[in-house]
């Protein structure tokens, strides 16, 4: 089982590893002792998508109240 995770599994990074290898790991997961305790820091990859438009719509939100604070305080200047 040893030689089969290094052949196979020697990409897998604890951070930033490529989606298609991380799911080849949760496959494998049914023959690991224990696979609760292995993969409780592994990312839920259904839910990176919606994550992924989370943190870009908090962006754009936080764009546009920086825009608009700089209107406001140079409207304030002008009077």
């Amino acid at each position: 089982m040893e030689n089969y995770m290094n052949e196979n599994f020697l990409e897998v990074k604890a951070k930033h590893s490529p989606v298609e290898v991380l799911q080849k790991w949760r496959i494998v997961r049914e023959a690991v002792k224990n696979p609760k305790r292995r993969f409780r820091f592994t990312a839920y990859l259904s839910k990176s998508g919606e994550v992924a438009a989370m943190r870009k719509c908090n962006q754009e939100k936080l764009r546009i109240a920086v825009l608009v604070s700089k209107e406001a305080f140079s409207f304030i200047e002008v009077s």
